[in-house]
């Protein structure tokens, strides 16, 4: 039979097809069995390649303090295991009770027999990651590297050491809350290590490694590495000297007033730079002061008396002829507005007639209160504006984050429903320091621009960034306001600052320095929110109070501007010229001796060494653990107070350069909350 050619060709073309179907099925199969079969194989073989991308670690940059201290650092840490399969049997019988011994040694956790029982049970179980270890310094891993079994080293000793970057502070919580920190799972930047995170926390790198034997693995050159590029320093404006005597004085200060916290702030007057920070609260279940809550920043406060400022820089905008000598009556009672009374504290006239001087001076409800409503009752939100000119109605952006937003309400406020917020006694008490929210931070901005005649100056906590020797950045003062008033209201503003001091409600604590100081006392019933923003607390027997003291020094050539706040002190003395003032004096004092007092010139060198004192002391060959008061008499004052206070004895002083006499008599018993009196001279 005869077949067709057609009919040949499209047989020839079927078969085609099919032997090339089957072949695609037979590779399909063979896929399915790979991929099912042999699934767990082939995933062993690619969890054992040859090769990976190993990630380069940065360092974080370093943080320092404004006079080359450093603040904040990343040091390496080791988490340490134990492999103890890899340790041979005879030698882990051999050396187990020395090592154990070793370990016991340096890690007390566990007894030396603690230590074999655990390390045994290891080897009995043959587990090859035992924790041994956490956070340990490159020294400590390094002497346990040498220790009996370990020092045959990872691949026959066990030994496995992880590598971790620490953030460490040298000067532990000095500043702590400022200096901050970052927790990126949990979404936290706080301080300066958050706002400043993007310049320190660096770039990782990346490097590919092989497997060698025994499961190590070794860099392999390659076009792709890339070096970790470790982050950038940042200086700050703190000076790591008075940041602790600011922490020291405010901690006296709550501590002395049985107080539930407090802050103090040292401020820069001419660049807005601030030198110290504290904020300190208690801890009601170990009973000691933290720095757990930055309240300088963060918390908004009803400010009191401190306010009264603010009110006379509206007022001295709005009339510029107003006298410190213009007369104000106050008459001899409480003065009524609309539904409510105010009197003050205390009576200082007998007619009921006082100056504009003194109701600064004496910090005058009434006086304040009467001169705000005479000039703004028909225009209230003329003083509001005034208020608002000040910056005090908005957050000053420094940066750090949780910074409170102020509250100074206006006239034309109302609540979401439609109701009016104003009252008609909002303005009379807003005047003194009610009815407002503002935080210290704030109120010192204000002050210090008082202090600098009227130039407003942003606070700032950092001056530059840096790599190695490098500037990346830099941050010069900032002027946030270039007159906050005129001259001459300035100068009237810095009359009465003084005249608080010199004659007025801070007089007993402050007159007496020996050096001018200016300043304004501050004393505000408590508002508790837990109590429906009550002003008192029931069950306590007495009201609480905010104090506040804010001022300058020295007032006829300023240089730092200061202000401490106590918060519900339940001490003996509840107002401010007895609470908050001698914190303030405390810091300005020793601020004062060791940074504006001591004349640095020949002719002291010269008088020290002939009275035989010699003009460098080394602090360090004092015996701080001696029970004796020591000899101090011709050291600065900066180097007599470290030495004391390094012996616990608290120490003050007066005067100004080198100490001259001292209270206590060198050799004495060191009793327990010891003082010493120290006077200073230029010699």
């Amino acid at each position: 039979m005869k077949i067709e050619p057609k009919t040949d060709t499209l047989w020839k073309t079927q078969l085609v097809y099919f032997l090339v179907l089957l072949f695609g099925i037979v590779i399909l199969a063979k896929v399915v069995v790979m991929i099912t079969r042999d699934s767990k194989e082939y995933q062993a073989l690619a969890e054992q390649r040859e090769y990976r991308i190993r990630e380069m670690e940065a360092s974080r940059g370093n943080i320092f303090s404004a006079d080359g201290n450093l603040m904040a650092t990343s040091v390496p840490v080791f988490d340490v295991y134990f492999d103890s399969k890899t340790v041979d049997q005879a030698v882990f019988n051999a050396q187990i009770d020395t090592l154990s011994q070793q370990l016991a040694s340096m890690l007390p956790r566990r007894k030396a027999s603690e230590w074999k029982k655990y390390l045994s049970d290891a080897k009995a179980d043959g587990k090859r990651y035992l924790p041994i270890a956490k956070n340990q310094s490159l020294n400590n891993y390094r002497k346990m590297q040498q220790f009996a079994i370990f020092k045959l080293g990872p691949n026959r000793g066990g030994i496995i050491g992880e590598k971790k970057i620490r953030r460490a502070r040298p000067y532990n919580e000095l500043a702590g809350r400022m200096i901050g920190y970052v927790n990126e799972n949990e979404n936290l930047y706080v301080g300066i290590e958050g706002a400043y995170n993007d310049y320190l926390k660096g770039q990782n790198g990346h490097q590919l490694v092989r497997r060698i034997h025994h499961g190590d693995w070794v860099p392999v050159d390659s076009d792709e590495d890339e070096d970790a590029r470790n982050g950038n320093d940042v200086v700050t404006t703190f000076d790591i000297n008075l940041q602790d005597i600011v922490e020291s004085a405010l901690h006296n200060t709550l501590t002395e007033n049985k107080a539930e916290q407090g802050c103090a702030i040292l401020m820069d007057v001419e660049t807005g730079y601030i030198r110290a920070m504290a904020n300190l609260k208690l801890n009601h279940e170990t009973q000691a002061y933290e720095e757990s809550y930055n309240f300088a920043m963060a918390e908004r406060y009803e400010p009191g008396s401190v306010f009264k400022i603010a009110s006379m820089v509206v007022l001295l905008n709005h009339n510029p002829n107003l006298k410190l000598t213009d007369k104000v009556n106050i008459g001899n009672g409480a003065i009524k507005f609309s539904n409510r009374t105010m009197k003050d504290d205390h009576s200082f006239t007998k007619d009921g007639i006082c100056t504009v001087q003194e109701v600064i001076e004496q910090s005058s409800n009434k006086g304040t209160a009467v001169l705000i409503t005479k000039a703004f009752a028909a225009h209230p939100e003329k003083y509001v504006d005034g208020l608002y000119a000040l910056g005090l109605n908005k957050k000053i952006g420094t940066g750090i984050a949780g910074e409170a937003q102020p509250l100074i309400k206006h006239p034309n406020d109302k609540t979401k429903d439609g109701k009016k917020i104003w009252s008609n006694v909002s303005l009379p008490w807003m005047s003194i320091g009610y009815e407002v929210n503002v935080t210290p931070l704030q109120l010192i901005t204000l002050y210090n621009a008082i202090a600098n005649g009227g130039r407003m100056m942003k606070p700032q906590f950092v001056t530059e960034v840096r790599h190695g020797n490098q500037t990346i950045e830099k941050f010069d003062p900032v002027v946030l306001n270039e007159q906050i008033a005129s001259p001459e209201a300035i100068a009237m503003l810095q009359t009465m600052l003084e005249g608080v001091v010199e004659r007025g409600t801070a007089k007993r604590q402050l007159a007496d320095c020996n050096f001018k100081t200016a300043g304004k006392t501050g004393t505000a019933q408590y508002c508790d929110p837990r109590m429906g923003y009550k002003y008192s607390e029931p069950g306590v027997g007495h009201k609480l109070y905010n104090t506040t003291f804010v001022g300058y020094f020295p007032a006829d050539k300023p240089k730092y501007s200061c202000i401490v706040v106590v918060n519900r002190a339940r001490g003996r003395y509840w107002a401010a010229g007895s609470v908050s003032a001698p914190g303030f004096r405390e810091i300005a004092e020793k601020v004062y001796a060791m940074r504006l007092g001591v004349q640095e010139d020949k002719s002291l060198t010269d008088s020290l060494y002939r009275q035989g004192a010699t003009p460098e002391i080394d602090v360090n060959r004092f015996d701080f653990k001696s029970h004796a008061v020591p000899n101090v008499i011709g050291m600065d004052v900066s180097d007599a107070v470290y030495v004391l206070e390094g012996l616990g004895i608290k120490t003050s002083f007066s005067g100004q350069g080198r100490v001259k006499e001292q209270s206590l008599h060198a050799g004495d018993s060191i009793k327990r909350n010891s003082t010493i009196n120290l006077k200073l001279e230029c010699l």
